[in-house]
C-alpha cells in the first residue's frame, strides 16, 4: 500500500524539512504540496526537495475571490498518481502519530482499508500548546513543544481526512471529504459518528485509537503572531487567528515525549534530506557554471560575427 500526503504550504520554510522527515519515518512514501506564494524561501526549498526526488511540488497562486485551500486539494487530487493508494490531507503544523506502541502508520492504514468499503478514515486532532514559550527558538518542532491538552478537549473533536483519490469527489471543507461512493470510518474502523452540532469535520467522539494527527496549532507566541495569525486562514476569508484562537489553542495540560526510537528516525531521516539537498545544491552551482560559460561564448560570438 502506497501511502502519500497533500499539503498546501505559505511560508513554512523553518519546518519543511522536519515535517517530511518525520512523515517518511512513520511510512509516507509520496508527497505533493503546492505552494500558496511563499516569500520566505519556502519555494526554493519544495523546488530543491521536488528535484531531489522527494516530493512533488505545485506552484498555486491565490485567485481573486476565493481562498486557495480547498481548490489546492481539489487539483491535487486530480494530478495524484494511480499508484498511490491513499492520500492523507494535513497541514504543516499538523504530524500524524502513531499511537498503541506503533512507529508507524502502516498496520492501521493497511488495517483500515483492508475493507474495500472504506473510502476515507477520519483522523482526530491532538491539540498542542506553546508549552509556554514566548520566542521562537532553535530545534525541532517534536522537541520544543511537549505539552497538550486533554483528550477531551473540544477542539480536538475536528479530524482530517486519508483518503482513497479516486473515492472522492471534492472537499466540502479542509477536513471532510465529499465521497463519491464508500465509508468514512474512525480509527476503530467503526462508521464514523459527526458532532451532532457541528456536522461533517467534526466526530462525536475524539478518538487516539491507532493514530492521531498532532497539531503544533500556536507553537511559540512569536512563531504564532508573526505567521499563523498575520497570514489569516487559507479557508475561510472572515477569519481571523489572533488573541482569542491563541488563548483558545494554548493548551498545556499534559506532558507529551516523543518516542526515542522514532525520534532518532526523523534525525536519520533529516540527515538523509540535507544530503539529497546538498548535491542539488553542487548541481544548481555547476549548471550556473556552465549556463554562465554558454553565455560568454555567445555574446563573444555575436560580438566578432563570426564563430569563437
Amino acid at each position: 500500500m502506497r501511502i502519500g500526503i497533500a499539503a498546501i504550504f505559505k511560508n513554512e520554510c523553518e519546518s519543511i524539512v522536519e515535517w517530511i522527515a518525520f512523515h517518511r519515518a512513520v511510512g509516507v512514501d509520496y508527497f505533493i504540496i503546492s505552494d500558496n506564494e511563499s516569500t520566505d524561501g519556502s519555494r526554493e526549498l519544495l523546488k530543491r526537495l521536488d528535484r531531489a526526488g522527494l516530493i512533488k511540488v505545485k506552484d498555486f497562486p491565490t485567485q481573486p475571490g476565493q481562498r486557495p485551500q480547498l481548490p489546492a486539494y481539489d487539483n491535487m487530487l486530480t494530478v495524484c498518481p494511480q499508484t498511490v493508494d491513499l492520500l492523507a490531507f494535513i497541514d504543516a503544523d499538523e504530524f500524524i502519530y502513531p499511537t498503541n506502541g506503533e512507529e508507524t502508520i502502516r498496520p492501521l492504514f493497511e488495517k483500515i482499508f483492508s475493507n474495500q468499503t472504506v473510502s476515507a478514515l477520519a483522523l482526530n486532532w491532538s491539540i498542542f500548546g506553546s508549552s509556554g514559550h514566548i520566542f521562537l527558538k532553535e530545534g525541532l518542532v517534536i522537541d520544543r513543544f511537549k505539552k497538550m491538552a486533554v483528550k477531551d478537549f473540544s477542539v480536538n473533536n475536528h479530524y482530517k481526512s486519508v483518503v482513497r483519490p479516486a473515492h472522492v469527489a471534492s472537499f466540502e471543507n479542509p477536513h471532510h471529504a465529499n465521497l463519491k461512493s464508500g465509508r468514512y470510518v474512525n480509527s476503530k474502523g467503526e462508521d464514523l459518528v459527526y458532532h451532532p452540532d457541528h456536522g461533517h469535520g467534526l466526530s462525536h467522539d475524539v478518538g487516539w485509537d491507532g493514530a492521531r494527527i498532532n497539531h503544533y496549532a500556536v507553537k511559540s507566541l512569536e512563531e504564532f503572531l508573526v505567521g499563523k495569525s498575520r497570514k489569516g486562514s487559507a479557508s475561510r476569508e472572515s477569519r481571523v487567528k489572533h488573541e482569542t484562537y491563541f488563548r483558545r489553542h494554548d493548551k498545556n495540560d499534559l506532558d507529551f515525549e516523543m518516542p526515542k526510537s522514532l525520534r532518532e528516525k526523523v534525525l536519520t531521516e533529516i540527515a538523509s534530506i540535507q544530503e539529497k539537498l546538498s548535491s542539488v545544491a553542487a548541481l544548481e552551482v555547476a549548471e550556473e557554471v556552465i549556463e554562465g560559460k554558454t553565455t560568454f561564448w555567445r555574446k563573444l560570438k555575436d560580438s566578432i560575427g563570426r564563430p569563437a
